[in-house]
């Protein structure tokens, strides 16, 4: 299973720690495993359920957000470059990236039907909580942790790392775009 992770999430490379490289394929092991999928399932899992017979996947949606948060990185380390204070973290943003929907694996489960819906886990939690804690026992710090804790709206108004804004708005950016393809926006 974690070779299929990470050959699925080739960006997991892209963390320098490697003990926290280590640490976000464990959660999506456990995530897996708790939801009962497969890594494959990632490519028809959808990434929204706000919309009917959403077109993007869980695992489009997961690297798209991560690897457009690591282009708004490069840029913004560019230009605030000799202003230390500014500088994004590349490990916590690219982890934080890759982690942040992955309550949706144990939210959402796929019926009888074939049409995904909510588990009653995701009944009880929405993917925001539960990511956190999937996350932070598997060995994840409080500081990436609470990059997925606040993600999406649970975050609105609550304080967010620098890098949780960038998530947030790259999430919120994608989210919204193609929402607007589909006509509902």
């Amino acid at each position: 299973m974690h070779a299929k992770i990470m050959e699925l999430l080739p960006e997991i490379n892209w963390i320098k720690d490697v003990k926290l490289r280590d640490a976000v394929v464990e959660s999506y092991v456990d995530a897996l495993t708790e939801g009962g999928w497969e890594p494959g399932d990632m490519t028809n899992i959808p990434f929204a359920l706000a919309f009917p017979n959403c077109p993007t996947s869980y695992l489009q949606h997961v690297r798209a957000v991560t690897r457009m948060s690591l282009t708004i990185l490069e840029e913004y380390n560019s230009i605030y470059k000799g202003h230390g204070d500014f500088l994004l973290d590349h490990d916590r943003l690219i982890a934080g990236a890759i982690l942040h929907d992955i309550g949706k694996l144990v939210e959402w489960e796929k019926g009888p039907d074939g049409k995904f819906g909510k588990s009653q886990a995701g009944k009880d939690l929405r993917h925001p909580f539960s990511g956190t804690v999937i996350a932070m026992r598997n060995g994840i710090s409080t500081d990436i942790a609470h990059i997925i804790a606040n993600h999406a709206h649970e975050g609105d108004g609550a304080r967010r790392s620098p890098e949780g804004v960038v998530i947030n708005k790259v999430d919120m950016m994608n989210f919204d775009s193609i929402k607007s393809h589909l006509g509902y926006l």
